[in-house]
């Protein structure tokens, strides 16, 4: 093979080991940003599950420490966190992303604030012995919709934690990949220059 061959051949695999590093690269990138959205965007809704969970718990526990301690103290508590809530779970609503089963919560928990608000009402007219009765009612709606939440959450932790693994699997393999193809291209270069150089000496020497 004359020295011009040599060279073709040793510029193409250049070209080729370029374009084959450059490919695996960009794939890397994607993996990496797939797993970036993974670990930001629905964490961030896995945690919003439990920001809502929280409210409900608190202002159900407002709602109990009202009516049994009349301290109102327990009222401004529950107002507190329902504005908390209600900027919050806005957001859900309005972000795109939400799956329908957590609009569907959203919506049936919407009845059981609309009770609470009527138990306040109850009380703030002077009738307690209603509102307690009232309130009484409504736990069970509450206790369903905290353990369909739960639920969900888990659910949702399941989902993310096997993408998270499937990215993080890719990533590494992709990575071994790269490695792999980057040092064997490499040392067919080397070998290729090596090659070429013995050829050029043996010329200038006939020479």
């Amino acid at each position: 093979m004359s020295q011009r061959k040599w060279i073709l051949l040793w510029i193409s695999l250049s070209i080729l080991s370029i374009s084959i590093i450059f490919i695996f690269i960009f794939q890397l990138k994607e993996t990496n940003e797939r797993l970036e959205t993974i670990q930001g965007e629905q964490l961030d809704s896995y945690e919003s599950i439990e920001d809502v969970m929280y409210y409900n718990v608190e202002r159900a526990n407002a709602i109990r420490g009202l009516l049994a301690y009349e301290d109102r103290h327990f009222l401004e508590m529950y107002y507190s966190m329902s504005r908390q809530a209600k900027d919050l779970k806005q957001s859900i609503i309005d972000d795109p992303d939400t799956p329908s089963s957590v609009l569907d919560l959203l919506e049936r928990d919407a009845i059981w604030e609309k009770e609470a608000d009527r138990v306040l009402v109850i009380y703030e007219e002077g009738d307690l012995v209603k509102a307690t009765a009232v309130a009484e009612t409504m736990t069970e709606l509450r206790q369903t919709i905290l353990e369909d939440l739960r639920s969900l959450k888990q659910m949702q932790y399941k989902d993310i934690h096997k993408e998270l693994i499937a990215a993080e699997n890719q990533v590494s393999f992709l990575t071994q990949i790269l490695f792999t193809i980057t040092f064997l291209l490499l040392a067919i270069i080397v070998i290729l220059t090596f090659m070429l150089l013995r050829i050029k000496t043996h010329r200038d020497r006939i020479e």
